[in-house]
């Protein structure tokens, strides 16, 4: 306990830790302007959909997290151009929604397509099914690029789908980074995880209960693809047995545990009833949870439940 506690403060509190202060405040300067030119440009946040619970119109600046990541991202290198161009493709989809409502299966296709730019353009480790030296099997090759593309495409959706209470998504965002921030410390990977921490961090101030900006779907996407890409760079790096070569799947499930658990029960949900996959409702798990609690306490515990598998799945591969 004594070294992750060691390992968190220099992570956080000293010079190492520049690219995670750096995309905070530059998050934190840029979100108020999104507050401001929300009612100008019509960046707004539309509460008739089905899934809203918030009355008022409120403004979409998950663009700032962009902003805070990108440029310690390209400082600090080296800069991975398919990563920057799949990262913008996601985002974009997000934004054009955000402005103007895109069909769910545009947005989807964009999505598959930012995937397969990247699994077919970056190295990627191979995905294990097992803890530690407890590998049952490692996927490689092509049936590993098809299953982190399917797992980058659920992870954008996961985050998307979750983001239905102020600071709920970027809150569990961050809840996932913090672990790999712990195990990739003096790794270069770090670099890219800890600015997307920061930025989301930067963010939170504005996004928190009651929240004065809200993410939309340019930066749910954001978040949920970038940070699913980076769980994998991440926990490869974490790996002393194997180097970089391949990465714990079932840890990095529980990183994310609680978007993954809800867009499954929401599958599940919406084909027993009929209803399409796509179509929104607000019977998700944080929905009930606020029915019963309120907005502030049922995020609390939507925080508090994620922490537990977050701290099982950093146990098991130290």
């Amino acid at each position: 306990m004594q070294d992750i506690a060691t390992t968190l403060k220099t992570s956080v509190l000293t010079v190492r830790a520049i690219p995670l202060w750096v995309p905070f405040l530059i998050t934190l300067v840029t979100s108020p302007l999104f507050i401001l030119l929300g009612p100008t440009t019509g960046l707004l946040d539309d509460p008739e959909s089905k899934r809203k619970i918030h009355q008022n119109q409120k403004p979409l600046g998950g663009t700032a997290i962009l902003i805070g990541f990108l440029p310690v991202y390209i400082y600090y290198g080296p800069t991975n151009l398919s990563l920057i161009a799949a990262l913008l493709l996601v985002f974009l989809a997000g934004i054009v929604d955000d402005f103007r409502g895109l069909n769910p299966r545009i947005k989807l296709l964009f999505q598959v397509i930012a995937a397969i730019v990247l699994v077919t353009q970056v190295r990627l480790p191979g995905s294990s099914f097992g803890f530690a030296e407890l590998h049952a099997f490692t996927l490689s090759g092509v049936s590993n690029r098809a299953l982190i593309a399917f797992w980058l495409v659920g992870g954008t959706n996961a985050f998307n789908l979750i983001d239905g209470l102020d600071g709920l998504a970027a809150g569990l965002g961050l809840i996932s980074l913090v672990p790999v921030i712990i195990l990739t410390a003096g790794n270069p990977v770090y670099i890219s995880i800890a600015a997307l921490a920061g930025a989301i961090a930067g963010f939170l101030v504005y996004n928190s209960h009651p929240a004065k900006l809200f993410l939309g779907d340019g930066g749910s996407y954001f978040i949920g693809f970038l940070l699913s890409y980076l769980l994998i760079q991440g926990l490869a790096a974490t790996d002393p047995a194997t180097g970089d070569s391949t990465w714990p799947l079932a840890v990095g499930l529980l990183l994310i545990l609680l978007p993954v658990l809800d867009t499954g029960l929401a599958i599940k949900r919406r084909i027993r009833s009929g209803e399409g996959v796509m179509e929104p409702d607000r019977n998700h798990i944080h929905h009930r949870l606020y029915r019963r609690y309120g907005q502030k306490r049922a995020v609390l515990i939507m925080y508090g439940l994620q922490v537990i598998p977050a701290t099982i799945g950093t146990l098991l591969v130290l």
